[in-house]
């Protein structure tokens, strides 16, 4: 159930600045933007999710969502649920699981798409928040809402570029200069990839160095126009076979 400081919860953390990690000492937090996304977001009743602990797992709590977060330190988890405590936000329908992301995602939710909202902000490193947001998106609900924070980093900007370029999703609002808030508006079409925007680049060559890009690149387009021609003409598919492509 929200509680009285619900509405302020977001100045009071960022007030008190209290320190959930590294066992008391440090501050890794979504910043006051985000967190005023998530608080506007989440909703009594709703069904959430977050991978990583900390100040957001707090507005969730007040929020009175039944609310996940999955992260494998459980002295994080305990100075959270404290903090929810001593400042009297009811914490009975936060569930606290240490494990990695990638272990419990998997058999948390299934294909089912229950969830409400979401917050991708645990590990940074490839390939974990695109594993996330594997399993996150797909059991979201259409209509429902994910934020995925630090966006600067490669490894997260990838999902966010995927994001932003499919149809299926809508950008609501960009934070703090390294978080961002989607709307999921339909189910992702068929599995086709050379349907995704974020593979239109194809192909992409960079890869190899100057000379060898070069050759890559004239046997692809040789390939392309060995192709075209031999739908229009199928008597020079024999002629073709003898071709020598360029290495």
């Amino acid at each position: 159930m929200r509680t009285a400081d619900t509405l302020d919860i977001t100045q009071r953390l960022l007030a008190e600045r209290p320190s959930f990690h590294a066992y008391g000492t440090a501050r890794w937090d979504a910043l006051p933007g985000t967190l005023l996304a998530i608080r506007r977001s989440a909703k009594d009743g709703d069904l959430t999710v977050e991978t990583g602990v900390g100040a957001s797992t707090v507005v969730f709590a007040a929020s009175g969502a039944h609310h996940t977060a999955i992260s494998p330190i459980p002295d994080e988890h305990q100075r959270v649920r404290d903090y929810c405590r001593r400042t009297g936000i009811d914490d009975s329908r936060i569930e606290f699981i240490a494990g990695r992301s990638d272990e419990v995602l998997p058999r948390l939710y299934g294909r089912d798409r229950v969830l409400d909202m979401a917050f991708i902000d645990g590990a940074h490193e490839f390939p974990f928040p695109v594993t996330d947001w594997c399993y996150i998106a797909r059991s979201l609900k259409i209509g429902g809402a994910l934020l995925i924070d630090d966006i600067p980093i490669p490894a997260v900007m990838q999902v966010f570029r995927h994001m932003r370029l499919e149809p299926n999703w809508r950008l609501e609002g960009l934070f703090d200069g390294r978080a961002a808030a989607f709307t999921l508006l339909a189910p992702p079409p068929p599995g086709d990839w050379t349907r995704q925007a974020l593979n239109r680049g194809y192909p992409d060559f960079s890869f190899a160095r100057l000379p060898g890009r070069l050759r890559l690149q004239t046997a692809h387009r040789v390939m392309q126009v060995r192709r075209s021609t031999s739908r229009r003409y199928p008597r020079l598919r024999r002629l073709y076979k003898h071709l020598v492509l360029p290495r």
